[in-house]
C-alpha cells in the first residue's frame, strides 16, 4: 500500500519538474527569442501530450506544426505588379513557411483576393519575375505546366501552376505548398 503513495509522489514530482523546466524555458525564451526555438517546440509538444488539464498546458504561437493561411486583398490592378506580388508570395510561402520546401506537412500558404487585372498573368509572368528578381536558384521554375513548354528558370519545376490565366475581376489565388511532391502549387 505504501508504495503506490511513493510511486503517485514520484510521478507528482516529476510533472511538476518537467512543467518547472517548461516555465523557465518559456522565460528564457521570451527573454531571448532566438534561443533554443527547437529544444523548447520539442518540450512544448511534450507536454501536451501529457494527461494534464488542457487548462494548465502552455500555448507558444511559435511552436505551432502548421502555418496559418494568410488571407489578404490585393486592391492593386497593374498587372506587373501584380505578379511581383505573386511572386514575393510564393517565395515567402517557399522559404520562409515551407523551409525551402523541407517542410513535412501540406498547407495553404495565402489566399489572395484580386479585385482586378489590367490584364492576363500567366505562368511565364511569375517565371520572368523569378528571373528578373533572381529567385530561379531557389524556387525553379523550368517547366510551364500549363502551356507545357520548357522555360529556363532554375533546373527542377518547383512551381505547379494549376490556376491557368488570370485576368478579369474578382479572382482568388491561392498559393499552397505540397510535402507530398515539395512544390509550391498555385490554384
Amino acid at each position: 500500500m505504501r508504495t503506490k503513495g511513493v510511486a503517485f509522489k514520484v510521478v507528482a514530482e516529476i510533472l511538476i519538474a518537467i512543467v518547472a523546466a517548461f516555465v523557465i524555458l518559456s522565460i528564457f525564451q521570451s527573454l531571448l527569442p532566438s534561443t533554443g526555438e527547437p529544444a523548447l517546440c520539442r518540450i512544448y509538444r511534450v507536454i501536451l501530450a501529457l494527461p494534464i488539464p488542457a487548462s494548465i498546458k502552455p500555448t507558444i504561437k511559435e511552436c505551432t506544426i502548421q502555418p496559418e493561411t494568410e488571407r489578404f486583398i490585393l486592391t492593386e490592378t497593374e498587372k506587373s505588379k501584380i505578379v511581383d506580388s505573386l511572386a514575393e508570395n510564393m517565395m515567402k510561402c517557399w522559404h520562409e513557411k515551407a523551409n525551402d520546401g523541407k517542410s513535412g506537412i501540406t498547407f495553404i500558404c495565402y489566399e489572395i483576393f484580386l479585385k482586378r487585372i489590367d490584364g492576363e498573368i500567366k505562368e511565364e509572368d511569375i517565371a520572368a519575375s523569378f528571373q528578373q528578381k533572381g529567385y530561379c536558384n531557389i524556387l525553379p521554375n523550368n517547366f510551364l505546366d500549363v502551356e507545357r513548354s520548357p522555360f529556363v528558370c532554375g533546373d527542377l519545376n518547383k512551381v505547379y501552376w494549376q490556376i491557368g490565366t488570370i485576368s478579369g475581376t474578382e479572382v482568388t489565388v491561392v498559393i499552397k505548398y505540397n510535402a507530398f511532391q515539395h512544390r509550391i502549387e498555385v490554384i
